[in-house]
């Protein structure tokens, strides 16, 4: 990853609350533009300049070298890096993306209809783990009573936290269900007898890093990307059990590679623009 050599001339909480300040109350005509508005208060809430430092995620240098869109080699639409309707990678770099070939569990994906394809973040996963990771438009998705060790990771009444997951229970797991849609959709969604007679698990809380938040939620909202990456890494630490010499070695860090790529590119664009109050 490279290092940055500007720093900011403000501290990130002290730019989040410049942002909070200066918008509180402000009504916006188009809502989902809004972020553009407001900065980027979700790079202000990091408490760190390189919050995939840690990580063993792929480099990208490869990606800004790519100036001009292509076509995907199965719909031929104008595409830029993947296909979000395809869910695959233009020919150009297919050979340089990461491949991830195997997961803790297979992961489905349900996504509102009126979710844009192109912003879901869940579509990184299915282009770098194409053989772990299918997405289904809602209400068109399978009905998941005649398979063993399928579970919703959605915070409804009774939902199990994964942090306090025995490896017995994490080892029955086959595979992971996840709503990608906003919070209120998500509701809807949820009703759906298919869905509603699942069991369901909960992720631990943390800070999201998507710019692209939702207003008005806290900011532990995860984007469905970085919820689909906590649950896979959860789920095998869990079955690993307390074997430090066994413990998460980073395999499935590379499921964040295009997230990484495009928080960058947001928070060279957003967070290194100082405000005013």
């Amino acid at each position: 990853m490279e290092t940055r050599s500007t720093e900011p001339t403000h501290g990130r909480s002290d730019i989040a609350e410049v942002y909070r300040n200066k918008h509180t109350g402000r009504k916006f005509k188009n809502p989902r533009t809004a972020h553009r508005s407001i900065f980027s208060t979700s790079m202000a809430r990091c408490d760190s300049q390189e919050p995939f430092s840690g990580l063993k995620i792929s480099s990208t240098t490869f990606l800004d070298e790519i100036e001009r869109r292509g076509n995907c080699e199965n719909c031929g639409k104008s595409r830029k890096f993947f296909c979000y309707t395809c869910h695959i990678p233009l020919p150009e770099i297919k050979e340089l993306i990461p491949y991830i070939p195997s997961l803790p569990c297979h992961i489905d994906v349900i996504k509102h209809p009126n979710e844009h394809d192109g912003k879901s973040t869940s579509i990184h996963a299915a282009v770098v783990s194409p053989h772990m990771v299918k997405i289904y438009t809602f209400p068109n998705f399978p009905d998941y009573s005649m398979e063993d060790g399928v579970v919703l990771v959605y915070p409804c009444e009774g939902a199990v936290p994964m942090t306090t997951m025995v490896a017995s229970r994490a080892s029955e797991i086959k595979k992971m269900i996840f709503i990608d849609s906003t919070w209120a959709q998500s509701k809807q969604i949820y009703k759906d007898p298919r869905l509603k007679a699942l069991p369901c698990v909960i992720l631990r809380t943390r800070k999201s890093l998507f710019w692209r938040y939702q207003l008005g939620k806290p900011d532990s909202y995860l984007a469905t990307i970085e919820a689909i990456y906590d649950a896979v890494v959860n789920l095998e630490e869990r079955r690993r059990g307390n074997d430090e010499a066994s413990s998460y070695d980073g395999s499935y860090d590379n499921l964040l590679f295009f997230f990484r790529y495009f928080y960058e590119k947001m928070n060279d664009l957003y967070f290194n623009k100082s405000p005013t109050a």
